[in-house]
C-alpha cells in the first residue's frame, strides 16, 4: 500500500468532511511492523544510487524583468526548480527556442 503524504496548513482546500477525517489520523501512530530492517550495506547503497542519479547543479544567474519574478514567484516554493526543470526541457525543444529569437 503506498503512502500519500499532503502538507495541510489553514489555507489548504479541503471539504469540512477530509479536514475532520485527517484531523483523527494526526496522533495515530504508523505502523512499520511490515517493513524489514535495512543493513548498513542495503543503505550505503541506497544513498550511492540516489547520488549517481542526481544531477550535478551549478549556481547561474540571469537578468529578468520585475514582472517575471513576479509571476514565477506565485508559484510558491520550488519556484526556481520548476524554472530549471522547464529550461532543461526546452533543450529538447529547439523550436521553442526559435519562437523566441
Amino acid at each position: 500500500m503506498a503512502n500519500v503524504r499532503i502538507k495541510v496548513n489553514k489555507d489548504t482546500k479541503l471539504s469540512p468532511e477530509s479536514r475532520s477525517r485527517l484531523e483523527v489520523l494526526k496522533d495515530r501512530p504508523v505502523d512499520c511492523s511490515d517493513i524489514p530492517d535495512s543493513s548498513p550495506e542495503e543503505l550505503a547503497l541506497i544513498r550511492m544510487h540516489i547520488r549517481q542519479k542526481r544531477p550535478k547543479k551549478r549556481m547561474f544567474s540571469m537578468r529578468l524583468t520585475i514582472d517575471t519574478i513576479e509571476w514565477w514567484k506565485q508559484m510558491g516554493s520550488g519556484y526556481t526548480s520548476v524554472m530549471a526543470r522547464l529550461l532543461d526541457e526546452a533543450r529538447k525543444h529547439p523550436d521553442w527556442i526559435k519562437i523566441c529569437l
